[in-house]
């Protein structure tokens, strides 16, 4: 048995989740936030960039904007927290922590101080929103001071790298266009089937899986600020509700209306 809750009350700089799975897998996704996670209790197996990890209790796992990773349990139950802080309340303390922008030195890191700090802002769920981002503030801008690093700046300039970015960008476009391969593929003298695979290589995901995760990051988005489901549904490009609720569901593990619900509970 598995079960999941959010919280996106307004004054938070993103959303909060906790969860306890049993038998439980997420497939490749992405969340277009900065994923900073703390382990509880059990251990989690996932990848990341193509690489296994193992996070067990006490440990934190940090995903930056748009990685492609997994999600799922090792033996027994694995309880955690995980917050998916909007990139520019992250740089932000970035830039007060380091004066720049940073990444980590890995996925999981065992800080078991840390981690308590980060779970006890996560998993409590008497606390105000208010409170919650002043506690993740404080955690934070620790994490920042004691195991940021600066960010690497290196760009891959040659053509598949460019072809891969031109295409991620056209599919990052706020009115979300349908992926145009073919196009892109003749304008950079590729195939189809070589910049597919190009892509599926530098992020994790073919083009059609990359939009149809980039929908749903959209259409979660509009849910939080009010819409009705079936009009975020047509404003993202799915066929339906049925149809969100469905890819929504394999990439968050719950349906819509679980994120819809406990957003509205913690507003009122």
């Amino acid at each position: 048995m598995s079960s999941f809750t959010w919280y996106c009350g307004t004054e938070l700089p993103g959303e909060v989740m906790t969860a306890a799975l049993e038998a439980y897998h997420f497939d490749p996704h992405f969340h277009d936030a900065w994923s900073v996670g703390a382990i509880v209790r059990g251990s989690c197996t996932f990848s990341c960039q193509g690489t296994a990890y193992v996070a067990r209790q006490g440990d934190l796992v940090i995903i930056p904007p748009r990685v492609v990773h997994t999600g799922g349990t090792s033996d027994g139950v694995l309880c955690y927290g995980m917050a998916y802080i909007q990139t520019g309340w992250f740089d932000a303390h970035a830039a007060l922590s380091c004066g720049r922008a940073v990444q980590f030195p890995d996925v999981v890191m065992s800080d078991r101080p840390l981690c308590d700090r980060w779970a006890a802002a996560l998993t409590r769920d008497e606390l105000a929103d208010d409170v919650r981002k002043n506690e993740l503030s404080a955690a934070l801008l620790e994490l920042l001071a004691k195991h940021g690093v600066p960010a690497d700046q290196t760009l891959l300039a040659d053509r598949d790298a460019d072809a891969c970015a031109e295409l991620q960008a056209s599919m990052s476009d706020r009115d979300l266009p349908k992926a145009d391969v073919d196009v892109l593929a003749r304008r950079w003298g590729m195939h189809r089937t070589t910049l597919s695979k190009q892509f599926l290589q530098r992020y994790g995901l073919p083009p059609d899986a990359w939009l149809r995760n980039w929908r749903v990051a959209k259409a979660k988005t509009l849910m939080m600020d009010g819409m009705p489901l079936a009009e975020v549904a047509a404003a993202t490009g799915f066929a339906d509700q049925a149809h969100l609720t469905r890819v929504f569901k394999r990439i968050h593990g719950a349906p819509p209306g679980a994120l819809r619900q406990s957003g509205a509970s913690r507003e009122h």
